[in-house]
């Protein structure tokens, strides 16, 4: 075989008669797709075919004659560190003898872009025991750079799942991961001591498990919800069982992963435990609940005191103006026995008075401190003694009083049921039609399980039309030309209603009227 050299076709490489043919060699290397380069002992270049120079961007005159181990030919390897010429492939051939393969460089030749390269490398000889390189190369530029794209994305998404794990196992707040029909994946250390569960015990549960009854309905409501795309993420306060049964108070923030098919991937919840803090709020709302009460008592007894205020301004007035006129009655009588009656009359009521005012000083010393006492009230005796306080009005216009008492006693306040029925009958008695003595009856009775006591009369009566919505009010009178402050049914009113009881009125105009109380 004759020593063929070109500048632009290959070497012969065998003795066959077809490959002495440099045609056909140059169509052979033309045709095929990876990069050729011959290289002679010396490592410069001597033969290329055009996908050498199209890979490396460079014309025939830069490629020819030069070697990749010259100075301004840049190598790196693909963790970016610089190549040396003795790492080079075609370096350790013509070294060792050994072929190369597949060797992954990245090359700037001749201050061209940097292009990554797959190389091989063979040691070729000749007839005439010539020893070249030949090398073929193929542009991975591409894939070095997709693939250290997607080094870097998994790169980042290891950090990202890395970061995750520790946020999740060294979080103080409890987390879990929980499959979308609510099995538990997996839980942090913080979660299993505030139920008491071990890791392994919990990812045998699902979250209903450890849910209160009290709480699953609107937990599961809003999991479809989620599930449903109608909200993102939602937080609920809601009770957890602990292992040992006890209640664990949490605040609870769930989001949803969606993988890629836009299918849920599972759940991330964030519990964070709050039994210390509704226990603190439970304490300040009793607390709270304490205040009111003691607030609604200290208005009660500023009522209460009020009305001991009224009964004493209001109810002592019949009274007093009795022992009045029963004096100058004792001062001017001739006879001596209407003397005596008169005496006994104003002893009595005086004593009546003096008792009334004690009761009412005493019960005004207790109430300082504590409720009102209730006691056994007799009605008729207490109805007694009131027409004995008013007897100087019954005698003037010869009243009646009838009592029809189906129930004879009542635990109530005395105080308040001697100034309900002192008001009560001397209104009877005061608001009378001329020339008509008042009649006065005073009944008990029960009605609906509840003690009743009404007091009607053949009176004046009231236009409850005009006047109805006023009745009760502070300083109303509907009677022009009596001796009458518009106290006494605001009074009893206020303290009817503050012990729980109604006071209602039925009355035509000069017919009468019936004022019912229902304590």
């Amino acid at each position: 075989m004759p020593n063929i050299r070109t500048r632009t076709g290959m070497l012969p490489i065998s003795e066959t008669d077809f490959f002495q043919d440099i045609s056909f060699l140059q169509s052979i290397t033309s045709s095929m797709q990876e990069g050729i380069v011959i290289l002679n002992q010396q490592g410069k270049i001597v033969s290329f075919n055009e996908q050498a120079t199209a890979i490396l961007q460079l014309t025939p005159d830069q490629l020819l004659g030069r070697s990749p181990r010259d100075s301004d030919w840049k190598a790196i390897n693909l963790d970016g560190t610089p190549a040396p010429n003795h790492t080079h492939p075609v370096s350790i051939t013509l070294k060792t003898g050994e072929p190369q393969n597949n060797v992954i460089l990245g090359v700037t030749p001749v201050n061209s872009p940097l292009k990554w390269l797959s190389v091989n490398s063979r040691l070729v000889k000749t007839n005439e025991e010539e020893i070249f390189v030949f090398a073929t190369f193929t542009d991975v530029t591409k894939l070095v750079t997709s693939n250290r794209s997607l080094s870097a994305e998994q790169e980042k998404l290891r950090s990202s799942e890395e970061k995750f794990s520790k946020s999740f196992h060294y979080s103080a707040i409890g987390m879990a991961i929980v499959s979308p029909d609510g099995g538990i994946r997996d839980v942090n250390g913080a979660i299993c001591r505030m139920l008491g569960y071990t890791r392994e015990e919990l990812l045998q549960l699902s979250f209903q498990d450890i849910t209160h009854p009290d709480d699953l309905a609107k937990d599961l409501s809003l999991v479809q919800s989620m599930l449903r795309k109608e909200i993102e993420t939602y937080q609920l306060e809601k009770k957890y069982l602990h292992k040992d049964g006890h209640i664990v108070w949490a605040l609870l923030n769930v989001s949803l992963v969606w993988n890629r098919n836009n299918e849920p991937q599972f759940f991330v919840s964030q519990v964070q435990e709050i039994t210390e803090l509704k226990k603190l709020n439970k304490g300040l709302e009793d607390r709270n609940l304490e205040l009111l009460k003691a607030q609604t008592a200290l208005k009660r007894k500023i009522g209460q005191l009020k009305d001991f205020a009224g009964i004493i301004t209001h109810d002592v007035r019949g009274p007093a103006a009795n022992i009045k006129k029963m004096l100058e009655l004792y001062e001017t009588a001739p006879e001596e026995e209407i003397r005596n009656t008169s005496f006994g009359y104003l002893k009595k009521i005086s004593n009546d008075l003096t008792n009334n005012l004690n009761e009412l000083i005493n019960i005004l010393q207790i109430h300082l401190e504590k409720d009102i006492p209730y006691t056994e009230c007799d009605v008729n005796a207490i109805t007694d003694s009131v027409c004995l306080q008013l007897q100087d009005a019954i005698n003037q216009k010869n009243a009646q009083v009838i009592t029809d008492l189906r129930v004879d006693t009542i635990t109530y306040p005395k105080i308040y049921m001697q100034s309900i029925l002192y008001n009560l009958i001397s209104n009877s008695i005061k608001y009378s039609r001329h020339g008509i003595s008042p009649m006065v009856r005073v009944r008990t009775f029960t009605k609906g399980g509840r003690f009743c006591l009404s007091v009607s009369d053949n009176g004046l009566g009231i236009d409850l039309k005009k006047f109805g919505k006023s009745l009760f009010k502070f300083q109303k009178s509907f009677h022009s030309g009596y001796d009458s402050k518009g106290i006494g049914l605001y009074l009893i009113r206020n303290q009817i209603e503050d012990l729980g009881g109604t006071i209602s009125a039925e009355s035509e105009v000069d017919k009468g009227t019936t004022m019912t109380v229902c304590f």
